[in-house]
């Protein structure tokens, strides 16, 4: 068995496949001796890849960029889930523009309140302002807070400190349902959506490991990739919820009723074109617009091929 270091994200989304992927054997499968280890965000996963302290991880786009005028080097493996997040308000927040949940719901009507954001710079407050920006609202007029995940930007909203939330699983999951109303729902109308092609965040590997750890990294890949298309069947829909509620700290009805609001997030290509990789550098600052090019930092044998095959 080949020992490798996964950094995985807590209290998200991002990294469920490596969890799936542990939980089920398929890392053992593909001959790899996984050590899971949490990181609290994708800035201190790349710094802790750069360190030695993991070898595969994940990173958004924006991570990479800036990785790259650094002049580190890093190699794209795999795409992940598409966007969840959603915009949601305290009841007495007045939305009067709002026709529906679709894009752009209430959004105008968040001009001039204080929204709450995990982090400010974050890949989540990226999203935000690009999601506002299209929706005419001049961010300027919003006052962001950063609020963190899970149960503080929970606190933080139901405390008032916020009047708006930015939020995803698992602390949409923790919202009452009846504390709170959709100002827009970009999850379940993604058609309309200004987040319709995102990538939250890539597989990634450090070139120097790559390098010298080839067949780890390919194994890897392909127990990946056994995650989502075992993670997807709808008949592994109970066991993929007790997954989620062990390590996102839920009870497994609640696990179950949110893969079954955001499962979908998943169900997108997991290979990665040159034409979606440029698409992503829209939900990047401002100061991270020129992309790594594609043919250094996408690593074909796992990004644009099944390795499985």
């Amino acid at each position: 068995m080949t020992p490798l270091k996964v950094g995985w994200q807590e209290n998200a989304l991002i990294s469920l496949m490596d969890l799936v992927a542990e939980e089920q054997g398929f890392f053992e499968d593909r001959g790899l001796d996984v050590t899971l280890m949490p990181m609290e965000s994708g800035q201190v996963a790349v710094t802790s890849a750069l360190r030695g302290e993991v070898d595969i991880l994940y990173g958004p786009q924006s991570n990479l960029v800036q990785a790259a005028s650094q002049g580190e080097c890093f190699k794209v493996l795999s795409t992940g889930h598409g966007n969840s997040i959603n915009f949601v308000a305290r009841k007495d927040v007045k939305l009067p523009s709002k026709k529906s949940d679709a894009f752009p719901g209430g959004l105008t009507d968040v001009e001039g309140l204080k929204v709450g954001v995990p982090s400010l710079g974050s890949a989540t407050d990226r999203q935000a302002r690009t999601v506002l920006k299209a929706a005419g609202v001049d961010e300027d007029k919003i006052d962001f807070i950063a609020v963190g995940v899970g149960g503080t930007a929970v606190a933080a909203f139901e405390g008032g400190s916020v009047d708006v939330l930015v939020t995803f699983p698992p602390a949409s999951e923790a919202l009452p349902k009846d504390s709170y109303q959709m100002v827009v729902d970009l999850v379940n109308h993604p058609e309309n959506s200004p987040l319709k092609d995102v990538i939250i965040s890539h597989q990634i590997a450090p070139c120097g490991f790559l390098e010298d750890n080839e067949e780890a990294v390919l194994g890897y890949c392909k127990a990946y990739l056994d995650a989502r298309e075992w993670a997807l069947e709808p008949g592994n829909a109970d066991a993929l919820s007790k997954i989620l509620a062990t390590h996102l700290s839920m009870k497994p009805e609640v696990a179950k009723s949110m893969w079954k609001d955001y499962g979908a997030v998943w169900d997108t290509p997991t290979t990665l074109s040159s034409q979606v990789w440029k698409a992503q550098t829209k939900y990047n600052s401002p100061q991270e617009q020129t992309t790594p090019p594609y043919d250094e930092w996408v690593y074909g044998p796992c990004a644009t091929e099944d390795p499985r095959n």
